[in-house]
C-alpha cells in the first residue's frame, strides 16, 4: 500500500471533536481545530444577483504543522469540503496555491504551513431577495508533523444581499489578492513544454525563449515521479530542463505529464507535456 493511503506510519489517529463556525463578515479568530484554526471568509462585504464573488477556507496553522495539496505527495489527504449552498447558488472548484516540498522523514509532502486560504467563486442566482444569505460547508482536513490528526468542521458564513451596488471589500480582501497572484497559471500558448523518458528518468523541457533561474516540478498525478527524488535543474538560454525520477509506482506509461513548475520566482505555472517513450 502506498503511503499516501496509509496513515498509521505516522502515528494513531487523535479524535477530535466536531466544530462549527457562524460567522458575519467582520473579521473572525475562526474555529480552533488540530494545531490550528479554520475559518470561512468572504472577499467582500455583500452578494448581487449573478455577480460571482471570492470565498475562502482560511487555515491558520501551528508552526512545524502543515496540511496539503491537492496531490499531496508521499502521504496525506487534501482538505475537502461539502458544500451547503442557498437555492440557486454555484460553488466553483476550490483552487490551490503553489504547494512547498514539505520533507518529512525520509519522504516528501506536497503542501502549505504556516497560514493558507483556500479559495474558489461563488456564483449567485440571477435574482435574490433582500434578506441575508448563508453560505456553509463542511470541511475535512489532515493536518501533520511527526504525526497525522484529522480535522472536521462545519463552516458558515451570512453575507447581506439586494440589488444595491456592491459594498466595500472586506477587511480580508488583501489576503484574497496575495492569494490569487500565489495560483499557478496557464502555461503561455508560446511556450513549447516536452518530456522525455530516458530509462528511469522523465526529462521535462520548457522553452520560455528565455534564460531561467531554476525551478521545482510539483506532479499533478499522483504516482508518476518519486517525490522524495532530488530534481536536476539545469538552464539554457532559452529556458529550463528538468530530470524527474519515475516512480516505481508508476505502471503504465501516461500519455501527459501534468503538473505546476514553480520558479524561483515564485510564480508557477500550470504544464501538460506531452510524453515521448524511450526507443
Amino acid at each position: 500500500m502506498r503511503p499516501n493511503q496509509d496513515f498509521t506510519r505516522k502515528g494513531v489517529f487523535l479524535l477530535v471533536p466536531f466544530l462549527s463556525l457562524f460567522a458575519a463578515s467582520s473579521p473572525v479568530v475562526g474555529v480552533t481545530g488540530p494545531h490550528g484554526t479554520v475559518d470561512l471568509i468572504s472577499d467582500q462585504t455583500s452578494v448581487q444577483p449573478a455577480h460571482p464573488f471570492w470565498v475562502g477556507v482560511h487555515f491558520r496553522l501551528e508552526e512545524g504543522w502543515h496540511i496539503y495539496w491537492t496531490n499531496p505527495g508521499d502521504s496525506g489527504e487534501p482538505p475537502r469540503v461539502k458544500w451547503s449552498l442557498p437555492p440557486g447558488f454555484q460553488a466553483g472548484p476550490m483552487l490551490w496555491p503553489v504547494p512547498r516540498r514539505i520533507e518529512d522523514h525520509s519522504l516528501i509532502d506536497y503542501g502549505y504551513q504556516n497560514n493558507v486560504l483556500l479559495p474558489l467563486e461563488i456564483t449567485p442566482p440571477a435574482s435574490l431577495g433582500g434578506s441575508d444569505v448563508q453560505l456553509s460547508g463542511t470541511v475535512n482536513w489532515l493536518v501533520c508533523r511527526e504525526t497525522c490528526v484529522p480535522g472536521h468542521a462545519a463552516l458558515a458564513l451570512t453575507l447581506p444581499a439586494g440589488n444595491k451596488p456592491p459594498g466595500p471589500p472586506s477587511p480580508a480582501h488583501p489576503l484574497f489578492t496575495n492569494t490569487r497572484a500565489d495560483l499557478p497559471r496557464p502555461a503561455p500558448k508560446s511556450w513549447k513544454v516536452t518530456a522525455n523518458l530516458e530509462k528511469h528518468l522523465f526529462v521535462l523541457d520548457v522553452d520560455t525563449g528565455k534564460r531561467e533561474a531554476g525551478a521545482t516540478f510539483f506532479p499533478l498525478d499522483p504516482n508518476q515521479i518519486e517525490n522524495a527524488a532530488s530534481q536536476k535543474v539545469s538552464s539554457s538560454s532559452r529556458g529550463i530542463r528538468l530530470e524527474l525520477e519515475k516512480s516505481d509506482q508508476l505502471l503504465k506509461l501516461p500519455s501527459h505529464l501534468r503538473g505546476v513548475l514553480a520558479f524561483t520566482s515564485g510564480q508557477g505555472y500550470v504544464i501538460d507535456a506531452p510524453i515521448t517513450p524511450s526507443k
